[in-house]
């Protein structure tokens, strides 16, 4: 069975003059929320096999502290289609994920992320991931990466 957890990123510092927005960090906070986020990855059994993450360093930050929590040893592949990250864009490099590869670890940015999960639910009930937010996007057993489209998503469900 083919999964999609998507992970907004935890809680990052405000913006501020001088400083690119790519370049905030994760607050004390965020990394509380990083953590605890994994917990639920790990509490709903899932294995992550394959994380792609957004070039941001809040982006990272939250990846760094979650797969140390789940102990993956897959390196992240950071996309830069992630940042800001449209839903197309998202799709697209969820397409380039390797066949074979079961369930999926993406941690990016809203709107992007809260609208990828809405399209995959079809509309109902509404999804707005809110910091460290997370869902698990279950797929069809005939869905593959390069084929992947919404209509082939049978289950979506908030974890955080």
């Amino acid at each position: 069975m083919m999964r999609l957890v998507l992970l907004r990123h935890a809680a990052a510092e405000a913006a501020r003059p001088g400083l690119p927005d790519i370049d905030r960090a994760l607050t004390p906070r965020g990394r509380d929320e990083a953590l605890d986020a994994a917990r639920c990855i790990a509490a709903a059994r899932l294995r992550i096999e394959w994380l792609v993450v957004s070039p941001a360093l809040r982006a990272r930050q939250t990846a760094t502290l979650a797969a140390g929590e789940l102990n993956i040893s897959e390196p992240a592949h950071i996309e830069s289609a992630l940042y800001p990250g449209k839903p197309d864009e998202l799709l697209q490099s969820l397409r380039l994920c390797p066949p074979g590869v079961g369930t999926v670890l993406m941690i990016g940015h809203n709107p992007g992320l809260s609208e990828l999960a809405q399209r995959l639910h079809r509309g109902q009930p509404p999804i707005e991931l809110r910091t460290a937010g997370l869902c698990c996007i279950e797929f069809d057993r005939r869905a593959s990466w390069a084929g992947l489209r919404p209509e082939l998503a049978t289950r979506v469900t908030l974890l955080r």
